[in-house]
């Protein structure tokens, strides 16, 4: 084979940019052929999120009950920054539950007022003992 014969056999690409194609290549030159495998790329990637869409990070952990079935439990978030707590949560008296960064009262804007609890409290437990105002009753 000479290389008139080579040219005779080849066909141009198959996209029309006017370069000879390669049967291995789709009958595309070299950058039609590059292009068309980053469309393709980029389908597949359409192709796969779409597929993937439905499923969503869940933040529920699965734990045993006395019944030996499996629940979901959501786990625990900062009130404040929603940063995941785990085990080394701090709970408030208002409620939530709160990073090591937000678990004083300053920090997470506690909207609970602690002297007032307090005096409750120790009403409560610290009845008022007063004496007869009669002393020699009978």
């Amino acid at each position: 084979m000479t290389s008139c014969d080579k040219a005779e056999n080849s066909s141009l690409c198959a996209s029309g940019c006017g370069f000879y194609g390669n049967p291995s290549n789709h009958n595309l030159c070299s950058q039609c052929y590059t292009a068309f495998l980053k469309e393709e790329s980029a389908k597949s990637a359409i192709a796969l999120s779409e597929k993937l869409s439905f499923l969503t990070v869940d933040d529920t952990v699965k734990t045993k009950n006395d019944d030996g079935l499996t629940k979901k439990t959501k786990t625990e978030r900062c009130k404040s920054c929603k940063k995941k707590v785990g085990l080394v949560g701090f709970s408030c008296k208002c409620g939530g539950i709160f990073c090591r960064i937000h678990r004083y009262p300053e920090e997470h804007a506690c909207t609970l007022n602690f002297k007032s609890m307090g005096r409750v409290l120790l009403a409560k437990e610290n009845p008022l003992c007063k004496a007869d105002k009669l002393e020699y009753r009978i």
